[in-house]
């Protein structure tokens, strides 16, 4: 967990870490990625990474969540409804259309690469509402992760996505 020292940085010495955070973990996966590298960015010492940090995980954690926060912004959930399964796909193609302008796209790309299977991405920790939203959840995350993964494929993953759902909603 993020250490209240590094919760109290000034605002620039904060963001170079970040920085240096967000450089690491965009070029590198968590299994290859260095201290020594995020230091060095940062113009902090080990010691000053490791009152900040527990270690790289927690650091990868910290950027990860961040990177979340600012991306779904601005997004709202689908309220439990008919019409909840169309605002999935809106959701989608608001959060791919922001990823596509953000400094973080990098990361969430290494994520889904690498990070994710080590991590795991917490779609499933806690399953709430009925079948057909949990469905709907899932389906979504996927199509996320596989346009991200292939941006080409994002038109026919969107196509594939609105099918899905307009099954769901017959249900």
């Amino acid at each position: 967990m993020v250490s209240k020292t590094f919760e109290n940085l000034g605002d620039d010495k904060k963001a170079r870490v970040t920085a240096a955070l967000l450089k690491e973990f965009s070029t590198y996966p968590l299994a290859t990625a260095q201290v020594a590298r995020i230091v060095a960015d940062a113009g902090i010492a080990r010691g000053a990474f490791y009152k900040y940090f527990d270690d790289l995980p927690d650091a990868y954690r910290y950027l990860f969540g961040q990177a979340m926060r600012e991306i779904h912004q601005g997004l709202r959930r689908p309220a439990a409804s008919p019409d909840a399964f169309s605002s999935y796909l809106t959701m989608t193609r608001a959060f791919l259309t922001g990823l596509s302008t953000s400094a973080y796209g990098p990361l969430i790309a290494m994520h889904d690469r690498h990070n994710e299977a080590v991590l795991g991405d917490g779609v499933d920790a806690q399953p709430s509402g009925d079948a057909a939203q949990w469905a709907a959840k899932v389906l979504t995350h996927e199509t996320l992760r596989c346009c991200v993964l292939d941006p080409a494929s994002l038109d026919a993953r969107l196509d594939q996505l609105a099918e899905a759902l307009t099954i769901l909603t017959k249900r």
